[in-house]
């Protein structure tokens, strides 16, 4: 099973685990780790973190800000092991998701999740009702 962490700034790691947690339950082999000004610490938790996922097919970061301090520390550690992933712009569809694909190998598991997080980005759109023009014979 893929392992996950949840990274990012403040409180969102912790936030959108619990937003998915309402709607999965617990989720086993799923650490958090949020950043609050300690680059340094940042780096001792998630490499403690992933240890503690990693079950031998691979490790996901999921960081809240592609190019924040989380997202960059997590590349830092991925570029030296080679099943360490990171994905950055993290949103709750993707994550819910990637909770029921975590069987399947690692590189599908990452081209997956972010089609999935950009398919789930959608605007509300009202439509506009047709006018009636009275010669329509209502």
């Amino acid at each position: 099973m893929i392992g996950i962490v949840v990274t990012g700034h403040g409180s969102f790691p912790n936030g959108i685990y619990e937003s998915v947690r309402l709607i999965a339950g617990d989720v086993e082999k799923l650490e958090v780790v949020p950043f609050e000004e300690d680059q340094d610490k940042l780096e001792e938790a998630l490499l403690k973190a992933i240890e503690v996922v990693d079950e031998g097919e691979g490790v996901v970061c999921f960081a809240d800000l592609a190019g924040g301090t989380p997202f960059n520390v997590s590349s830092r550690i991925a570029s030296t092991r080679d099943q360490v992933h990171v994905i950055g712009g993290t949103n709750s569809p993707m994550l819910l998701s990637g909770l029921f694909q975590r069987k399947q190998p690692i590189d599908s598991f990452v081209t997956s999740i972010i089609s999935e997080g950009k398919e789930s980005i959608k605007a509300f759109e009202v439509k506009k009702k047709r006018a009636v023009n009275e010669s329509d014979g209502i």
